[in-house]
Parts: structure tokens; sequence; C-alpha cells
């Protein structure tokens, strides 16, 4: 079992349910204001605008939307306002722009750009007085408290979540609302039963990895990814299972572990039959919900729900991700060249 440390990472990737908890009071009058704008004028399509993490985030975010509307959500390059200059054409869109910190000079003049050029503008952010939520028409707190470790953790699991109540509050869902009341003591439960040694023991000393998912799976995927770079030095790569074939497998081999992300939903056949396929290549395949011959598993606490799943193995994944940092012989806390706010044009 993986030791529990003293890191400002753990620490703050812990507090999280407590956290999420917090959101539904402090989020319900703006969702609800959100709520009555898309009843009155649901818009044709949704666009998000992020960077780093948070662009994990709205990936899961498209998808989720997606599911729940069956309209298009798009995600905006900020250098098409930020370096080229072009204005966009809005009219009566969703725009979401999604920052922990809310200082990015792109994020805030793409929001400047999409509310003249006619989009509800909705920010998600940790600061409800930063820049980027003065620029917004309606201001979503994701409520995660200071975080002081340079890898986001518990400020990207509740974006996640704001997400979630997001989806719940336009396409209102008794199964969505209560997934989002079991969340909290289910990644409690996840946090006690860790991931263990052995997957550490794997990553230790490759230098490359591959996580694979899919749906609403897929940013979480990507944000394992970034993290395995960030805080442990690895080179990681996430990618669809409906891609995988479509040139990735040839990348990986005995020297590549894979994480397979399993999901409560039309989803997990694929997933299985990559892990299957994968097989042949001779990786060690560990699977988070995958129960099949030849995947190491990995303890996940199941949710019930394909929006709440991606959402605790994340929160899971935290816990390795710190622990194989350790092992490697870095600081999680303070990963080499990187800052916890950037600023970027």
């Amino acid at each position: 079992m993986i030791a529990e440390a003293p890191t400002r990472m753990a620490s703050e990737a812990a507090e999280a349910p407590d956290r999420i908890a917090r959101q539904a009071v402090t989020l319900a009058e703006p969702l609800a204001r959100l709520a009555e704008w898309w009843a009155a004028a649901p818009p044709r399509a949704i666009m998000t605008c992020a960077r780093g993490s948070s662009d994990h985030a709205a990936l899961f975010g498209k998808y989720a939307l997606e599911l729940a509307t069956g309209r298009p959500v798009a995600s905006l390059g900020p250098s098409i306002v930020s370096v080229y200059n072009t204005p966009l054409r809005a009219e009566g869109m969703l725009y979401i722009t999604v920052s922990q910190s809310g200082q990015s000079p792109d994020l805030l003049r793409c929001a400047e750009a999409a509310r003249a050029g006619g989009a509800l503008v909705v920010a998600i952010v940790n600061d409800p007085t930063s820049p980027l939520a003065g620029a917004a028409d309606i201001v979503l707190d994701m409520q995660a408290g200071p975080e002081h470790a340079v890898a986001a953790t518990k400020s990207f699991l509740c974006t996640l979540t704001t997400f979630a109540r997001l989806v719940a509050a336009i396409a209102p869902s008794p199964e969505i609302a209560g997934a989002l009341d079991r969340l909290p003591d289910q990644m409690l439960a996840g946090w006690q039963d860790p991931w263990g040694d052995r997957i550490v023991e794997e990553f230790r000393h490759v230098r490359r990895a591959f996580i694979i998912g899919r749906g609403p799976g897929l940013g979480v995927a990507a944000e394992m990814a970034l993290k395995l770079k960030e805080v442990a030095g690895l080179h990681a790569e996430a990618f669809s299972a409906a891609e995988v074939h479509h040139g990735p497998k040839a990348a990986i081999g005995p020297d590549s572990p894979v994480i397979v992300l399993g999901a409560e939903d039309a989803a997990q056949a694929s997933l299985t039959d990559v892990a299957e396929a994968l097989g042949a290549f001779g990786p060690p395949i560990f699977g988070s919900l995958v129960p099949m011959h030849g995947v190491i598993p990995l303890p996940t606490v199941s949710t019930g729900h394909p929006l709440t799943q991606p959402i605790v193995q994340a929160a899971a994944f935290y816990r390795f991700a710190e622990a194989l940092s350790r092992r490697r012989g870095f600081d999680p806390d303070n990963p080499p060249s990187l800052n916890k706010v950037t600023r970027t044009l």
C-alpha cells in the first residue's frame, strides 16, 4: 500500500470531497440563472476556452454537455483572439471559460471577445474576484479553496463537478443529482483504497506511458498524462480507445505501461476491446473497472453514473501520481521549471 506523505499535493487532493460538497449551495443561484437563460433560448452551439488542466476539464465538460443536450461543443483556440485578433461571431451561443486563477491575459481577451460577439459568458474559476470573473455574465466559483502545490488536483476535481452541476442545471436529471450527492463519500472511500505499490514500481523506471479513455473519461485521461509529465518527469500520452488503432499502438511495447479507464456507459465495450488488443504488444496493462484476464486491476469505487465515475478515477490517480513522483526522486509540490499561475497570450 502506498504510504501517506505530508506533501501539499497529497493533502490538497484529499480536501476535494469536502470542497465538492460545498458547491451545491454556492452554485445554486448562478446555475439557476444559467438554467433560466438556457430555457428561454437554448443555444445552437457551445464554446469552451481554457488551457492546461482546465482545458482537460473542459474536454470532460464537452462530452457531458453533448451527451445531455445533443448540441455541439467546440474548444476555441485562444490565439485566434489573443494573437490573431479575430473578432468572434458568437450570437446566442454559450461560452464557457475555465481557469483556476482567472489571471491569464489570453483567456481574458477571449472572454471579452465572446461577450462582444453576442455570447453568454460563463466563467468557472477558483477566484470570483479575478479579472476573468469580471468579464463574465455568470460566475461559477468552483470552491476549491487555496491551492499551493504547482500541480492542480482539487481545483481540477472541483472543475469537473462544476461542469456536472452545470449539466444538471440545464438538463435536469435525478440520476445526475443523486450521483453528485453520493460523490464526496465515494471519493473518500477511493482515497482509503489506493492503487498500490505494483503500479508505482512498473512506472518507476519507464520513460513513456499511455492512458486510454473515452467519452467523459477522455478529459481525465488527458489530465493523468499531463500530471505524469509534470510531477514524475514521465512522457505520457492520452488517447481515445477509438484512436489507438489509428497509429498510436505502434509506439506501445513492453517498456510502455498502459492505464485503461473503464466507463459506466456504452463506451465500456470499446475500452475492454482495446485493452485486449494491446495485450499482444506486451505492455503491463492496468485497468480501472476493466475486469478481464491480463489486465492488472486498480482499486476503483463504482459510482453508478458515467459523469461521476471519471471524477473518482482522477482522485485515485492523484494519490498514485504523488507517490510515483517521490519514488522517481521528484518533489511533487514543485515540479522543475513550472509555476502555479501561467499567464499566456
